[in-house]
């Protein structure tokens, strides 16, 4: 059963790593994918990519930092996930309060739980970083497209995929945001919290 639930899981996390990179493209080379005007007519994306005055040069390095801000924040979610899954279960028939579910973390050994908060925390710190990128990339890359606005499609595409960014920084803030001993997953969605120790873990000496 163990393995069937952790199997799963991880399945679950490359689907939702697939589906997550695809936005972090659209989401960060604004500058590239927003529709925008060339002499009154849509650019080409190859007209898009091949702007070489300074604000567009400037931009372009600007979407690209975010992009290598948010990949690096993916490699950290995906380690501390696995970690997540590795260490520790999905248990219905437990509590999943701070208080009841640190008493089930104490059989865990002592290395393993301080990898599983040095992630976490890790994690939180990448979700600053990659905050402030976020509004950084919007802002520049927005008054870039504001001034080549071509039609709606401009705004629309822009805001779409904006909002792919904000609604991925907002997920990290409320799945790390919470007391010391609560887990949740980044990619089962319906917020699945880890509350129980994996058993391949727990010394066979200790009583769970």
């Amino acid at each position: 059963m163990k393995c069937t639930q952790d199997t799963k899981q991880k399945y679950k996390v490359a689907l939702g790593f697939c589906l997550e990179f695809y936005r972090v493209c659209m989401g960060s080379f604004l500058l590239l994918f927003t529709p925008q005007e060339c002499e009154d007519r849509l650019c080409t994306l190859d007209e898009n990519k091949t702007k070489s005055d300074v604000l567009s040069t400037i931009g372009t390095i600007i979407n690209s930092f975010t992009m290598f801000s948010f990949l690096l924040l993916y490699g950290v979610e995906i380690i501390r996930e696995n970690k997540c899954i590795d260490y520790l279960e999905v248990n219905k028939r437990k509590p999943f309060d701070n208080e009841s579910v640190g008493k089930e973390l104490s059989v865990l050994p002592h290395d393993k739980l301080k990898t599983l908060h040095t992630y976490d925390e890790n994690y939180k710190y990448m979700g600053y970083g990659t905050t402030i990128t976020f509004i950084l990339n919007t802002t520049y890359s927005g008054i870039l497209i504001y001034k080549r606005y071509l039609n709606l499609s401009t705004l629309t595409v822009f805001i779409t995929n904006v909002l792919f960014m904000g609604l991925k920084v907002t997920d990290v803030y409320t799945t790390v945001y919470t007391k010391k001993n609560i887990f949740y997953s980044a990619y089962m969605k319906k917020k699945v919290q880890f509350n129980d120790v994996d058993p391949d873990v727990v010394p066979s000496f200790v009583s769970v």
